[in-house]
């Protein structure tokens, strides 16, 4: 009943903190859906101005890409224009003419007559001695005096390659790497097509050198370099072949930037029709290729789609962006992966612009991180104000329980004070009443017993305070042990003489063995009280065919002493709380025999202040054993404290004997205790 009491307020208490928090966690919940909406408005605005920010930057750059492309051609070549633009990476190809139309970059190698065979005899005689008659050394000398003769740069470079050619056929390598050599250094000489001997020159030798030695990868360095270095003229076919064949010889090392612009632009150059380019940006009849022209017509540029739509989004990198979100380029007939998009206008052939997500489910990803989160907070938020709130109730039952004691402690008091007192003021009132002059035996045997009745209860109440005064002391640290070495057996008999006294029945039920000497350092009084509060507790919980078995031994290094009993026994959760204060296993049984709950707490307190142990087995409806466990002191120990214990043993011979005189001493003992508690 006292249990259920206690519910409804703790239930209450879970409630009053429970609802306010469910119903913060609502308006958690729906302030961050509003919040979330709210969001994703100002998100939508945000990203329709960071379009039109990104649409204006693509327009504006792209327009001045092209207008700085055509300001070159004011001051580069056009093979310089052409590198410059391939390698800024802002084309793919492109296709430079003059302001009339004509091609000027990529240029080809055209056909042309050697004029040299016809100007001069001996140089159709060489060649009759190379390849009709086969007379290589006499062709060789003949090619060696025209190589030297005041002929053209053209002339001159076939005359060595003539040579060179010849000495390669009479196995002289040596003599044509080195008129190689020499040609290679001639940058200005070229051939009737355009065509640059040194780089030809350069390319016979690696093709003569072995590959790996240090003349090798010379000669693959300079030829590297000259194919890349756009100031030094050469036609593009032979630029084309050069780096082709490099990269056949050695793919691994060598870099060309500009060759696949170049075969695309040669390859749209043959296939090149004015009508079907525009100033704006559109795809070609190549579903890949996309072009566009300058309003002057002097630049063709050709992009392919991928590189095109990165082109496009590098214009928008002066665009601040949020963390997670990037532009994305789609054609007209592509389906656009952004959130919202909007077309870049007219000269863009219908590209559109948009905005999307960096990583795929960033968004929801965001908003899922931002739930957990949430959660989490709400979840632990219940979780403190639960534990909090159970702290509370656990605060409240313990001050409930406390009260619930004060108030048990003021009934048991009230009632354990008031029946002796009671019965003890009946008889007073009695034996004044009673005529005093009737000295006959039936009135001296009546007053006797109401005499004996008086003293009962008066021990009653001695024990009662006694015991309020120990527990008082203990509580509070007050209470002193005098220690001396003492034979358990003797604390025994002076506890069953205290015993005897309040109960007449003693002997019939009481049994004492004692299994072997047992001497143990403490306080005499005190331990007796430990024996006389176990003797107490068996009588009470015990019924009318009550047995009692007090057994003392050692074991081991330790004292023991055990006392048994046929009672009520104890169930698992009275045996975890039977050394409470004030716990009561029955209070109709306390009721009817009397105290308070303090006996067994007490015995707990003074066997713990001697450094033992006390337990307890039971069975509930069997009975109980509870066995005080103390240290023990050894023989040697024992034989240096004989003087003191026969001083003891006087002492305590004369205090039974005091005891045996009746209630009058006992009662003398209790009223010096008690003032010794007051002061």
């Amino acid at each position: 009943m006292r249990d259920d009491r206690l519910a409804w307020p703790i239930v209450l208490l879970l409630l009053i903190v429970l609802v306010p928090s469910l119903g913060m966690m609502w308006m958690m919940r729906e302030a961050v859906e509003n919040e979330r909406l709210a969001s994703d408005q100002r998100l939508r605005e945000a990203y329709v101005i960071q379009l039109q920010s990104g649409k204006k930057s693509i327009r504006d750059r792209w327009r001045s890409q092209m207008e700085h492309g055509v300001a070159l051609l004011a001051t580069d070549t056009p093979a310089i224009v052409f590198q410059r633009l391939v390698s800024s990476g802002s084309v793919d190809g492109v296709l430079i003419r003059d302001g009339d139309g004509k091609i000027l970059y990529p240029t080809v190698s055209v056909l042309g007559q050697n004029s040299v065979e016809i100007r001069v005899p001996r140089w159709r005689r060489a060649q009759r001695l190379e390849f009709a008659e086969q007379d290589y050394a006499a062709a060789r000398d003949l090619y060696a005096e025209l190589s030297e003769e005041q002929l053209g740069d053209e002339d001159r470079c076939r005359a060595m390659q003539s040579r060179i050619r010849c000495s390669l056929k009479l196995d002289e390598t040596d003599i044509a790497l080195t008129l190689l050599e020499q040609l290679s250094e001639d940058d200005e000489a070229f051939d009737g097509r355009g065509r640059s001997f040194a780089a030809t020159a350069q390319l016979q030798m690696l093709e003569l050198l072995d590959p790996g030695t240090e003349p090798y990868r010379s000669v693959m360095t300079r030829l590297e370099n000259r194919l890349n270095d756009y100031s030094k003229p050469m036609v593009s076919t032979q630029r084309q072949f050069l780096m082709s064949r490099l990269l056949d010889i050695d793919s691994s090392s060598l870099t060309f930037p500009t060759r696949d612009a170049e075969l695309l632009s040669s390859e749209m150059m043959s296939n090149f029709n004015e009508a079907s380019v525009q100033n704006e940006l559109k795809p070609t009849s190549d579903p890949d290729l996309w072009t566009r022209m300058s309003k002057d017509g002097r630049l063709v540029e050709w992009h392919r789609v991928a590189n095109l739509k990165q082109r496009l989004m590098a214009l928008t990198d002066n665009v601040p962006l949020a963390s997670g979100i990037e532009f994305v380029i789609s054609q007209p007939n592509e389906q656009s992966t952004g959130m919202m998009d909007v077309s870049l206008g007219a000269g863009f052939g219908g590209m559109r612009l948009g905005l999307a997500e960096s990583s795929p489910n960033w968004e929801e990803a965001k908003a899922s991180q931002n739930r957990v989160l949430h959660a989490w907070i709400a979840w632990l938020v219940v979780f403190v104000t639960c534990v909090l709130a159970w702290l509370l109730s656990r605060t409240l039952k313990q001050r409930l329980r406390l009260a619930r004691l004060k108030n048990d402690l003021v009934a048991t008091v009230s009632h354990e004070l008031k029946t002796p007192l009671s019965s003890i003021r009946l008889l007073v009132d009695t034996l004044l009443d009673s005529d005093r002059d009737a000295a006959n035996e039936q009135s001296i045997k009546r007053d006797r017993e109401y005499l004996e009745l008086i003293s009962h209860e008066n021990a009653r109440l001695t024990r009662l305070i006694d015991n309020f005064l120990t527990f008082s002391r203990i509580d509070q640290g007050r209470q002193d042990f005098e220690f001396e070495s003492i034979d358990l057996r003797d604390v025994v008999g002076q506890a069953i003489a205290i015993f005897r006294e309040h109960w007449k029945e003693v002997d019939s039920c009481l049994r004492v063995q004692h299994t072997s000497p047992a001497t143990i350092m403490g306080d005499k009084d005190a331990l007796v009280a430990v024996v006389v509060n176990l003797l107490e507790n068996a009588w009470k919980y015990s019924g009318d065919n009550r047995q009692i078995i007090l057994v003392t031994g050692v074991d081991g290094e330790s004292a023991t002493l055990k006392v048994e009993d046929n009672g009520i026994g104890l169930n698992a959760r009275a045996k975890r709380r039977v050394f409470d204060r004030f716990f009561q296993v029955d209070q109709r049984v306390a009721r009817s025999r009397g105290g308070c709950g303090l006996g067994l707490s007490i015995v707990s307190a003074i066997v713990e202040s001697h450094g033992g142990a006390i337990s307890v087995e039971s069975e509930f409806g069997v009975g109980s054993t509870f066995t005080v466990t103390l240290p023990g002191v050894d023989k040697h120990d024992a034989g240096e404290c004989d003087g003191d214990e026969r001083d003891v043993n006087e002492r305590d011979v004369d205090e039974q004997g005091i005891d045996e005189q009746g209630v009058d001493g006992h009662a003398r003992h209790a009223d010096v205790a008690a003032r010794e508690e007051t002061h």
